[in-house]
């Protein structure tokens, strides 16, 4: 099967992997089933979509589909490519849902924008006593 899942239990990182061709509509839908049946999609879990190996890429029909497959854009989605052909797919995927997912030519770019937002959204407290405190974030690192 092209698609390969791994989970990192303290990231709270889905990391799917997707080789040779685009799989199938429907083989999208089983892998995201075995996901929920799993408890792997839930708040809270950040997905990282390396298309890096695919050859053929879907048009903006299937991914379309594909993209109400998936459900509510509730977590953020980054997609690493290699190819500006690939790069040029996954912006189109990222215009369908631009709030929740990002296209980059890096890993390492992807998951500092996955986890960042996710630690910066988590650390940061806001007073709402009306007392007039000033928010604290913590952990921020330059």
């Amino acid at each position: 099967m092209p698609i390969d899942v791994q989970f990192d239990a303290d990231l709270q990182l889905l990391v799917v992997t997707i080789a040779g061709s685009w799989p199938t509509l429907p083989d999208i839908v089983a892998q995201r089933s075995r996901l929920v049946a799993r408890g792997l999609l839930k708040p809270g879990v950040v997905e990282l979509i390396d298309i890096r190996s695919v050859a053929r890429l879907p048009n903006v029909t299937e991914m379309r589909a594909i993209l109400e497959a998936f459900g509510a854009p509730s977590r953020k989605r980054a997609i690493v490519v290699e190819t500006s052909l690939q790069f040029n797919a996954g912006k189109r995927a990222e215009a369908l849902e631009p709030r929740s997912m990002k296209v980059f030519r890096e890993e390492a770019d992807a998951l500092a924008w996955l986890l960042a937002a996710r630690h910066i959204d988590a650390e940061v407290e806001v007073d709402r006593t009306g007392k007039g405190r000033v928010p604290v974030v913590w952990g921020l690192r330059a």
